[in-house]
């Protein structure tokens, strides 16, 4: 018995170092100079927004944040949203993303951008980056562990201060133009992509947390004609209606978006630019003003910011503009 004490004491002691030892490398600020990882950087903007202002979440790989600009969606419609995308994201990490960004918003929809379901790796591999990203949520000090040089009295305080407000709101604009020149993408079959294991456990958890937090769960699909066909949107059709979730494949509306492949992509079709983006954005926007009853914020002086932060962002993408 006083050996079985000893196991616990020690495993007691060694929970709070790590507890004590995240809150000391956790970056207090949301700014890349603080120690947030340059792939996490624009994600992390969703920490500066006020408790509970966000009608949208999204979350996804690369895909999502070069084509989903929530700016444009305030524009038009009033809609408040984020998007919590990194390069390459993985389900994994969109589940601990979105379950961080919960943490302080209650929004009324969230977005899951559906390129993530198609990022291959092994399954040992995947298994390993699962318990990384797991270890790294509940203890940040895996996550943050070589910033002990870097460490200021803040650090020490404990005094966070998430206010580097992000007026594109995880959208990354680009105004480089290359064609994509295959032709059309998205000809009808019955082929069916199988999805990893990995990737249907991760979303599940996704779907479950949505249903726990009573928000409404919707998969999209942006236009991307280098890396999306019928057997990929079949396979995620399938598992939308098996899992009762909507889902939007903006693939099968190039017509009515209007995409010009000669001047709406910046690689060839991987990624959009922000003139393709703006396509996607306004057409999202009015499907999501027409089937989720979000408000117009638009006239609410509790989100003056936003109507500021839209001349920012305005200025950001015209010619006056940093490039990228």
């Amino acid at each position: 018995m006083r050996k079985f004490g000893k196991i616990i004491g020690f495993w007691g002691i060694f929970l709070l170092l790590l507890i004590q030892s995240s809150y000391l490398f956790m970056p207090k600020k949301n700014t890349v100079e603080d120690g947030m990882a340059d792939r996490d950087i624009h994600a992390n903007g969703v920490l500066a927004e006020p408790s509970n202002t966000l009608d949208v979440i999204v979350v996804g790989d690369s895909e999502g944040y070069s084509a989903i600009s929530p700016m444009v969606m305030w524009k038009d419609h009033g809609i408040t949203s984020f998007v919590c995308s990194q390069s390459g994201q993985r389900s994994v990490e969109a589940y601990y993303m979105l379950k961080n960004a919960l943490k302080h918003q209650n929004p009324k929809l969230v977005i899951l951008e559906t390129d993530l379901f198609y990022h291959h790796r092994d399954v040992q591999t995947e298994l390993n980056h699962a318990l990384e990203k797991m270890s790294q949520y509940y203890f940040p000090v895996f996550r943050y562990h070589d910033r002990w040089k870097k460490l200021t009295a803040r650090d020490w305080k404990q005094e966070w201060d998430f206010s580097q407000r992000d007026c594109m709101k995880g959208f990354l604009h680009s105004k480089k133009v290359a064609a994509y020149k295959g032709g059309e993408y998205m000809n009808q079959s019955d082929g069916r992509e199988p999805l990893d294991q990995t990737v249907t456990f991760w979303t599940d958890k996704i779907v479950k947390l949505c249903r726990e937090k009573q928000i409404s769960l919707l998969l999209v699909g942006v236009t991307a004609p280098k890396n999306w066909d019928y057997s990929r949107h079949n396979t995620v059709n399938d598992y939308a209606l098996k899992n009762k979730v909507p889902y939007l494949d903006l693939n099968l509306f190039t017509k009515e978006l209007k995409m010009d492949w000669s001047r709406d992509s910046r690689d060839g079709g991987d990624h959009l630019n922000t003139s393709g983006a703006d396509k996607v954005s306004r057409y999202l926007g009015s499907y999501l003003a027409a089937h989720y009853g979000l408000t117009d914020h638009r006239s609410d002086l509790k989100y003056i910011e936003w109507n500021k932060e839209l001349d920012q962002y305005l200025i950001n993408i015209s010619d006056k503009g940093a490039s990228s």
